[in-house]
């Protein structure tokens, strides 16, 4: 288990695939903190997620 799953554990967003989302951008950015959202980001999809 990654420790954002740890520490967000009980974050409620009002659906579990918005959790995962906000998870899965937690990581990312964390992993380059220097970078912006499109360069610490996978792909164009991850991108764009955080504005929807």
């Amino acid at each position: 288990m990654s420790w954002t799953v740890t520490e967000f554990k009980s974050m409620n967003l009002g659906d579990p695939r918005r959790k995962q989302r906000a998870i899965h951008l937690i990581e990312s950015l964390s992993a380059k903190p220097t970078a912006s959202i499109p360069q610490a980001c996978d792909d164009w999809a991850d991108t764009m997620a955080p504005r929807r």
